[in-house]
């Protein structure tokens, strides 16, 4: 316990959260939606509130140490919907890591991995980001159209790499184009 009076001065003798513009203060440190790399600052399992589930917490940090969202992935919930997707997330991120498993949280402090940050509003309480997606790192993810035809291109063998792909085709298999 500690007296908060005794902190911020005499001339306040309660703090007022009334009087506290909460846009104003932590809306600055909202990061634009969309991906972003970064890493893995901490990760460690904990009991939900109800006490009868548990979560994978993970604290993701931007590569420039300057913001932090927090994530929660249920891994243990009397939602087996909750659990389902919690376990998709993390063989997203095992793949996006390049391990077969994840035994332990251990295994992902420290790991550089992009987000897809959202911006989610919470009523009264000011805006705050989100994780949505994980991913590879922008350093291994294609960013244009261009660099998918390039890995296309690799895949198929094709000499020719300055073709362009045409996207809109439905081609199968054999590379033939499916009519309409």
């Amino acid at each position: 316990m500690g007296n908060i009076s005794s902190l911020i001065g005499n001339n306040q003798q309660h703090i007022q959260p009334s009087g506290v513009d909460y846009n104003a203060v932590t809306n600055k440190n909202l990061l634009p939606a969309g991906w972003m790399d970064g890493y893995i600052e901490s990760a460690e399992i904990r009991n939900t509130k109800s006490g009868t589930g548990q979560y994978i917490y993970i604290a993701w940090r931007t590569l420039d140490g300057q913001h932090l969202v927090h994530d929660h992935i249920n891994i243990k919930n009397d939602n087996p919907v909750a659990v389902d997707i919690g376990l998709r997330t993390l063989s997203t991120i095992a793949r996006a890591l390049g391990m077969e498993s994840i035994d332990d949280t251990e295994q992902l402090n420290g790991r550089e991995i992009a987000v897809r940050l959202a911006i989610e509003e919470a009523g009264e309480w000011p805006a705050r980001n989100v994780i949505k997606a994980y991913a590879k790192t922008s350093t291994t993810r294609p960013k244009r159209a261009s660099d998918l035809d390039k890995i296309r291109h690799q895949i198929r063998g094709d000499e020719n790499r300055n073709q362009r792909t045409n996207f809109r085709s439905a081609e199968g298999p054999t590379g033939d184009e499916i009519p309409f």
